[in-house]
This record gives structure tokens, C-alpha cells and sequence, in this order.
């Protein structure tokens, strides 16, 4: 899942604002706080595109295999099963990364509340309610992968059977790529969230260095 660092940034760029601005500070330097808390969604990232790779790689060697290569497709099947529950492991502790990143955004919330500036006000409020949105979505998002997940998992543990059939293999990818098709359309919607969300911390971030 694509993930926007901004943490840190704050850090130089608030340097010299003066007390106009000092309320809109505060909020920055919690957004910082915010992200932080998004920081191991990084490695699930690259835990995730490996076993991706090790998923579709598994799956070619079934999809190449012949009816009586029984043996070869249930080793395949099994380490299948063993990688959707490494992804679903690894999913779980984006979804925590998130909730505690989602517990300090409402501190910040509070802090953009407390802004008396109308116009640094208004722009606290465009990059809260972008993050409203983001962490919405990114509910939807993992509801989203987790149902693929399932629907993976129905697949994998037919192919394990002693006589997996081809009506019953197309049936279960059937159902997995219309899971797939929804996921990746939460993704694109996601995505360009996260260009706003992006867009509006960059117009903070402007606002900031002019005053």
C-alpha cells in the first residue's frame, strides 16, 4: 500500500515561524507524530511485494503443471496457504499501525480546532479532512485485501485435494478476481487520497516558511 512520509519535515521547515504561526506549528509538529506512527507500514510494504512475488511464482508452477502432477501441485498448494497467512500477518500489523496513527490525528484534530488565523485555519482543516478521508478508506482498503485473502485461501486449500477439478479451480479464481477487481479499485481511490493528503501538508508546509 502506498504510504506518504512526511514525518521529520516539520522539524526544519518550522524553524524561525514566529508567534503567528505558533498555533499552526503545534498542529504540524502533531502531524509529524501522526505519520510516525505509520512508519511500519514501510516494511510491510516490502514484506508484502515479496511475498507477492513468492505467491505468483507458486502459482505458475500449478498453473504449468499437468492433471497427474498431483504432488507438485499440493507442495505448491501448501506453501500457498503458508504465504496468505504470512500477508495476512503482515496486513494485521499495518491495520495497528494505522489505528495508532489514527489515536494521535485526533489529538491534532484538537489542535487545528484551537487555530484563531482564518486562513492557517482553513488549510488545518483541508489537510484534516484529507486524513479523514485516508484513514476511511484505508478501513475499506484492508476489509478489501482481506476478503482476496479468503477468497485465495478457498483456492489454495482445494488445490490440496487429492483430485482438484477444473470446474471447481475456475469457479474459486472466478470469485477471487472479482475480490481482486474490487481491492484494486479501493487502491486507485486510496492512492489519489493520498496525493491530497500530500498536496495539502505541502501547502502547510508553504505557509509555514512564508511567514
Amino acid at each position: 500500500m502506498k504510504k506518504l512520509i512526511i514525518a521529520g519535515l516539520s522539524v526544519i521547515l518550522l524553524a524561525g515561524c514566529g508567534n503567528k504561526t505558533e498555533q499552526l506549528e503545534k498542529f504540524y509538529t502533531q502531524i509529524d507524530a501522526v505519520n510516525a506512527k505509520e512508519k511500519p507500514v514501510v516494511a510491510v510494504n516490502k514484506e508484502l511485494q515479496k511475498l507477492e512475488s513468492e505467491k505468483v511464482e507458486l502459482f505458475n508452477k500449478i498453473s504449468k503443471a499437468k492433471k497427474q502432477d498431483i504432488n507438485l501441485i499440493n507442495s505448491a498448494a501448501t506453501k500457498l496457504v503458508q504465504n496468505a497467512s504470512a500477508r495476512s500477518t503482515a496486513i494485521n500489523k499495518e491495520i495497528k499501525a494505522y489505528d495508532e496513527s489514527e489515536n494521535e490525528f485526533n489529538k491534532a484534530k484538537d489542535l487545528a480546532s484551537e487555530i484563531k488565523d482564518k486562513d492557517q485555519k482553513k488549510e488545518a482543516s483541508d489537510l484534516t479532512e484529507a486524513l479523514e478521508k485516508k484513514y476511511s478508506q484505508h478501513d475499506g482498503l484492508m476489509t478489501a485485501y482481506q476478503d482476496v485473502l479468503k477468497k485465495e485461501n478457498d483456492l489454495f486449500k482445494y488445490l490440496q485435494g487429492k483430485s482438484p477439478e477444473t470446474s471447481g479451480v475456475n469457479a474459486k479464481i472466478e470469485s477471487l478476481n472479482k475480490s481482486t477487481s474490487a481491492f484494486q479499485k479501493k487502491m486507485t481511490v486510496f492512492n489519489q487520497t493520498m496525493e491530497q493528503v500530500q498536496k495539502e501538508s505541502g501547502d502547510i508546509v508553504k505557509l509555514l516558511n512564508n511567514k
